[in-house]
């Protein structure tokens, strides 16, 4: 049978890190991505796949603990977010280098929202960098990304698992990987005591950058206001699965991580893996 797969990739801050062991498992089963889009983390995760990172990022992201996350972590506390990125955005440059979109060895499109002129954006052209970059400026959390004519933010508030901006070709297969699924998760699956430590230490710390009264106050306002987009943001996505139909779709419980919880990566991985699995398993015409 046919194995082109054209692959959607949603948001999800460090739950993207699934679509790392959704990918993986895919290729294991036959399937050759075609085309590939994504938001936000989604967009990261299908640019590194594209630009054939996704063995050093794995082995990178593995090898994080609760101090490599932190270091990247620069709170501002501004009106626009309360982590300033810098940090993280030159890693992000470091680790690949930029390139333009139409050059890219398959398709790729990364949304962005446009809150300045109230639109979509998709990049489908240009500087990987600069779409990736905006993708993932999550509101609240980064700080948007300004333009002459325009303020980027994460394309989660307006199209967060982008199944429809992706690149068809004949006879492909429409594959959505969602990793914000509420759906139940098992926590008995953390692997080790030095792992759940791990988790216990970054809470801890976390909470020690934020013991200040001031800016409790407002990681709180910032708290609320993440939560409700993460209310739209999934609100969204079931309508977008449910308008244009994916021939698979693959879901990952959004209780998997918390939004730093990059350190989570080898569990993360895991539950990407086995959504696949499962999904493959419940159509059996694409197993």
């Amino acid at each position: 049978m046919n194995k082109k797969a054209a692959l959607v990739l949603s948001g999800g801050a460090a739950r993207g890190i699934a679509h790392i062991g959704v990918i993986e498992e895919l290729t294991k089963h036959g399937f050759k991505i075609t085309s590939i889009a994504g938001n936000s983390m989604g967009a990261f995760i299908g640019a590194v796949f594209v630009m054939n990172k996704i063995e050093e990022f794995k082995e990178r992201i593995l090898a994080l603990d609760k101090k490599d996350v932190l270091k990247f972590i620069d709170f501002s506390f501004g009106k626009q977010g309360f982590i300033k990125g810098e940090k993280i955005f030159k890693e992000l440059q470091n680790f690949f280098p930029d390139t333009d979109i139409e050059n890219l060895k398959i398709p790729y499109a990364a949304v962005a929202a446009d809150i300045k002129n109230m639109k979509e954006v998709v990049f489908t052209e240009g500087s990987l960098y600069k779409a990736v970059r905006a993708s993932i400026s999550i509101p609240s959390i980064f700080k948007p990304v300004k333009t002459d004519n325009a303020v980027l933010v994460d394309g989660g508030v307006v199209n967060p698992i982008p199944v429809n901006r992706i690149t068809r070709t004949k006879n492909d297969i429409l594959i959505a990987s969602y990793v914000n699924a509420n759906i139940p998760y098992s926590k008995s699956s953390i692997p080790d005591q030095h792992y759940k430590q791990k988790s216990v230490d970054f809470n801890k710390k976390f909470k020690e950058l934020l013991s200040k009264r001031e800016n409790k106050d407002k990681l709180n306002y910032f708290s609320l206001l993440s939560k409700s987009t993460n209310l739209l943001t999934h609100r969204l996505s079931i309508m977008n699965i449910e308008k244009y139909k994916p021939d698979l779709l693959i879901e990952t419980s959004r209780e998997t991580a918390g939004l730093f919880d990059f350190f989570k990566a080898k569990e993360l991985i895991e539950a990407g893996k086995k959504a696949t699995i499962k999904a493959l398993s419940d159509n059996n015409t694409l197993s």
